[in-house]
């Protein structure tokens, strides 16, 4: 075949011993490569002992966020007068059944309420506190004929802790939501 040109790449000497040799080192360089990744995986990284892997308490802050404003929160939000009361001491507040009936009124008179916070500052000694919050309501009134309301303010909400972690026992301005 003469115009056709050769397409074989290998030596034309390289001889069957070669070729052996060849897969071998190939083999033998693929296994070890396969060990090496094998034994890595096996063995775990080790890890110094840190503080990072034990679970860490909870500031008062993020304390107080969790038992008290998130759920007032959602409470308000989702016209839950049981949440939004279930986040007071009702022992240790004073006017409970006022708060209760100004948050009955409050649901009836809006429709579609937006809460939100941004904690400010947060102190504790032993089980009583204080928290700061800068507070943003918008509230749709269910009387169509009424203008929607937003207010905004500084509020301070006094803190006990109890069994089932802080609860509110008053805020100021305690009008807010009679306004």
């Amino acid at each position: 075949m003469r115009g056709i040109p050769d397409t074989n790449l290998m030596p034309k000497r390289f001889g069957g011993a070669a070729w052996v040799a060849l897969l071998l080192a190939a083999l033998v360089c693929t296994g070890a490569a396969l060990t090496n990744a094998q034994d890595k995986q096996a063995k775990p990284p080790e890890q110094e002992p840190s503080e990072a892997s034990e679970p860490q308490p909870l500031t008062v802050t993020e304390q107080v966020i969790r038992d008290v404003l998130e759920p007032l929160q959602r409470g308000i939000e989702e016209h839950s007068s049981a949440q939004v009361l279930a986040v007071f001491d009702e022992q240790a507040t004073p006017d409970y059944a006022r708060l209760r009936d100004q948050m009955r009124a409050f649901f009836s008179q809006y429709d579609a309420v937006r809460f939100r916070y941004k904690v400010l500052q947060v102190a504790a000694e032993k089980d009583h506190g204080s928290a700061i919050a800068e507070v943003d309501m918008a509230a749709t009134p269910a009387d169509e004929t009424k203008m929607a309301v937003q207010r905004s303010t500084q509020m301070s909400f006094q803190l006990k802790l109890g069994d089932k972690g802080w609860r509110l026992v008053g805020f100021k301005p305690g009008d807010f939501f009679t306004q």
